[in-house]
């Protein structure tokens, strides 16, 4: 068996742990499957942002006649614009792992992993016939094997060529209807990419809106404006899919009837990989979804395994993770311990409209009881918003102190925006900080301002 003094299950923000751990002089291995960057690189926030962009490009042609400006899309390559994210995605992928064998240390296993104890893996797939297998050890191991996209029980749905949020990313064809099962971040921002190219759009949705776990005004708000672009079918949910001709064919639960499309993705969540690690060799603690759990420090209950990322299911986003990795690599390799603090980290959802939003939502604050404030400003209203001709809403919580607790933001460039707010609540930033602050006029960020001083 060989022995490292320290192990790292993925490659995504795991890499950093890695890197650090092999600079201070540490044997370092590093074990990952699938292709090295992790899933925001190769199948998840890399990809479809540069996807969603030709979108975006495709919507500013087709509004441009109402400023004026006449114009016309020719050809949409759906084919190239595919090909172009491909080959940025795998060649940064490549040259990530390309980098780490040339270092010589970290060691780098691309295979088939489980865990074998708290402190070992059995590298190499024993069923595959070919390939050695081995069995490894560490002094400290850190967990970051992310999450993969979840399944629904719906009948007959895994005897069919559905697409999950990984494959729709790669399509080699732009289909001509679309069904997508599921109501999230993910399902609006592929509804988004496809339907604006021009692919008819239909959405399953359980609930009664859009979005749900963002703040429910601007879950309604986004709700409202999607409707006006695809149809949503709401409540309603797939009792059977079969596929027979090249068409899918939903037969919906209730009277609801049948649905037919050429594509169907489902995109109903995600699900930790801790089952294919086989954590449960380990000993470590998860949840009932087989989420890890880990304290304030990223510690498991086994000392000196550590997880962070989209594996122990708080923060699911990149962003979140590197920031943890930083507290992780503390937290090992010093002797003072620093902790993880999840306060102000936000999130954007890279839809039509976008959505921002960071702090507690207004449904939160209600259920916990704590007693707070808002001011709420719509884009239409500010001089920027009628030279955009575009309408949204930013919305602010703040306690009776006036200390911000949330901000959520609908509407164009969102994603930008939210990062005003994030600044100042990490700052701990009050509402003075932005009321006495002096606004570019006309900047789009006077919207935002706006809603703070309408704080009552």
């Amino acid at each position: 068996m060989k022995k490292f003094d320290v192990l790292v299950v993925g490659s995504g923000a795991g890499l950093e742990v890695a890197s650090n751990a092999a600079e201070r002089g540490l044997s370092v291995a590093i074990v990952e499957e699938g292709p090295l960057g992790g899933t925001c690189l190769n199948r998840g926030c890399i990809p479809s942002k540069m996807l969603i962009h030709s979108a975006d490009v495709v919507e500013t042609i087709q509004s441009s006649e109402r400023f004026g400006v006449k114009s016309k899309i020719e050809k949409i390559d759906f084919a190239a614009i595919v090909r172009r994210v491909s080959k940025v995605v795998d060649t940064d992928s490549s040259d990530i792992e390309k980098a780490i064998r040339e270092s010589g240390n970290p060691t780098l296993y691309k295979v088939k992993a489980k865990f074998i104890s708290p402190k070992q893996m059995q590298v190499g797939d024993p069923s595959a016939g070919s390939g050695q297998v081995e069995q490894i050890e560490a002094d400290k191991v850190f967990i970051v094997g992310g999450t993969r996209p979840s399944t629904p029980p719906i009948p007959g749905l895994e005897n069919t060529p559905y697409l999950d949020s990984t494959k729709a990313l790669r399509l080699g064809k732009l289909p001509e209807h679309l069904v997508i099962i599921g109501g999230g971040y993910i399902a609006a921002e592929l509804a988004h990419f496809y339907g604006a190219l021009g692919t008819k759009i239909t959405i399953l949705v359980r609930g009664d809106k859009m979005l749900a776990d963002e703040d429910e005004e601007i879950a309604d708000w986004f709700t409202k404006e999607f409707s006006k672009k695809y149809k949503i079918l709401f409540k309603t949910e797939a009792e059977a899919v079969s596929y027979q001709d090249n068409k899918f064919i939903l037969k919906l639960k209730g009277d609801g009837g049948k649905l037919e499309a050429d594509q169907l993705l489902v995109a109903t969540g995600r699900m930790p990989n801790t089952d294919i690690l086989n954590i449960k060799a380990t000993g470590v603690e998860m949840d009932d979804k087989g989420f890890i759990k880990v304290n304030e420090y990223l510690e498991t209950n086994v000392e000196g395994v550590f997880a962070f990322g989209d594996i122990i299911g708080i923060l699911p986003f990149r962003h979140a993770a590197n920031d943890q990795v930083g507290f992780a690599i503390r937290n090992a390799f010093t002797d003072k311990k620093v902790p993880f603090d999840p306060f102000a980290i936000g999130h954007a959802v890279f839809s039509s409209p976008q959505v921002g939003g960071v702090g507690k939502t207004e449904q939160e604050l209600k259920k916990e009881g704590t007693t707070y404030k808002v001011g709420k400003a719509e884009l239409k209203d500010t001089a920027m918003g009628g030279a955009l001709q575009e309408n949204g809403l930013a919305k602010v919580l703040v306690s009776e102190e006036d200390n911000i607790l949330g901000v959520h933001i609908i509407g164009p460039n969102a994603s930008i925006l939210i990062h005003e707010a994030i600044v100042a609540m990490k700052a701990n930033g009050t509402v003075d900080a932005i009321t006495n602050s002096v606004y570019i006029h006309p900047a789009l960020s006077e919207w935002l301002q706006r809603a703070f001083f309408a704080i009552q």
